[in-house]
């Protein structure tokens, strides 16, 4: 079917290129726009559409049409979306999710549909390596960055958490993995269930051995977990994936989330020219509704800037799925967090920023103490900065 409508489109283009470029792209957008991981998708939606509005409503000379569905986070109700958005929207390109557990889930109907898809679900495994685009990171490789990182500041026992569901999982796994390399031994792996309300008997678990706490919670368990450490009163160091002290959380979080050390691709605080720039703009198109530019903004605004350059390689037309999958393997763009391309298994090929969260003026905000100017996304200990200072405690 789709194949046949492939050909239609090829010679209407042939017959006439303007008529085809009149017609709208259709583009699928199906994140978490509710639910836990409600803060993730709409940033993500937001990077996407803000691009979209800095493009006068096109990409590649296109006009786009968005057809946006909400799963909610749950994978069943992906399944369903993704199914709506393909058979009885005829969407042409996707773009999302952001959970791992909804990417697994939709995962084999992509691929069997060959749908090209812009995507943020972080864990590798979800990723089939040609119709499947990451546009945030790839987890299992920075899960290993973060352990990492713990171990070569200094800590030698680390207690591990994270939320018991698929990237949760791939995070224990790859932290503990990195922070063995950096010299350093997990002494305890804790795992409560996502949407945990109460995490009390988990941090009084925590072993006495520790000397710091590995973590990663999306969403709104980031914000009850931290608060609910802090008014624990544990000493411990945190290191981990920054999604648990995301900029968009961190209002929520405060004073909780300071001293917290990670890494990412992204952070508002940023001082390159280009995110000056696109600060700018960003916060003079969000002035009616002032909304905190996060790496979630980013992976939208990628995957929208990423749809823009491949489709205008391709003169606007899409309809040779092969080709235009080519085309998307040739982007190069450079992005407010820096230079960015796709590796040979269509992860993101950014700089990591290493963070410190700091009281700065009453306002707990990620402070850069480090950068690693291209981070590939290889499971090997990373070359640090030489002027990279650790922070005590």
């Amino acid at each position: 079917m789709r194949a046949g409508w492939a050909l239609f489109v090829a010679l209407l283009w042939a017959i006439n290129p303007a008529a085809a470029e009149d017609k709208p792209l259709k583009v699928g957008i199906m994140l978490e726009l509710s639910g836990n991981f409600s803060s993730s998708g709409n940033s993500a939606l937001h990077g996407f559409q803000y691009v979209l509005q800095q493009h006068g409503g096109k990409l590649g000379g296109r006009t786009v049409e968005t057809v946006i569905e909400d799963n909610a986070g749950d994978p069943a109700t992906a399944i369903v979306k993704v199914k709506k958005l393909v058979e009885s929207d005829k969407v042409d390109v996707l773009f999302g999710p952001v959970s791992s557990g909804t990417g697994a889930a939709v995962r084999n109907y992509i691929i069997e549909q060959k749908i090209p898809t812009m995507m943020g679900s972080t864990v590798a495994e979800v990723l089939d390596g040609k119709y499947m685009f990451r546009t945030s990171f790839d987890g299992n490789v920075d899960g290993y960055l973060q352990g990492y990182l713990a171990g070569a500041s200094g800590h030698k026992k680390a207690v591990l958490l994270a939320p018991n569901y698929l990237a949760g999982q791939s995070a224990i796994q790859y932290f503990e993995k990195g922070f063995n390399d950096a010299g350093g031994t997990a002494v305890q792996k804790l795992m409560p269930r996502i949407g945990a309300t109460d995490y009390g008997s988990f941090i009084g678990q925590i072993s006495p051995d520790a000397d710091c706490a590995i973590v990663f919670f999306p969403g709104a368990d980031a914000v009850r977990f931290l608060k609910q450490f802090a008014d624990y009163g544990t000493k411990l160091p945190l290191f981990g994936f920054t999604s648990t002290v995301d900029e968009t959380l961190l209002p929520a979080e405060g004073q909780a989330a300071v001293g917290f050390v990670g890494a990412s691709q992204y952070f508002s605080t940023i001082t390159t020219p280009e995110n000056l720039a696109f600060l700018k703009d960003w916060n003079a198109a969000h002035k009616d509704s002032p909304e905190k530019a996060s790496w979630l903004t980013l992976s939208g605004w990628i995957a929208a800037a990423t749809l823009d350059q491949a489709i205008e390689r391709v003169h606007g037309d899409i309809s040779d799925t092969e080709a235009f999958m080519k085309s998307l393997k040739q982007t190069h763009l450079n992005t407010p967090a820096g230079p960015f391309r796709f590796d040979e298994n269509q992860n993101p090929v950014l700089p990591r920023y290493i963070v410190q969260i700091r009281d700065v003026k009453g306002e707990a905000k990620p402070v850069v103490i480090g950068t690693i100017p291209e981070f590939v996304p290889v499971m090997k200990p990373p070359t640090l900065p030489a002027d990279l200072v650790w922070p005590k405690g």
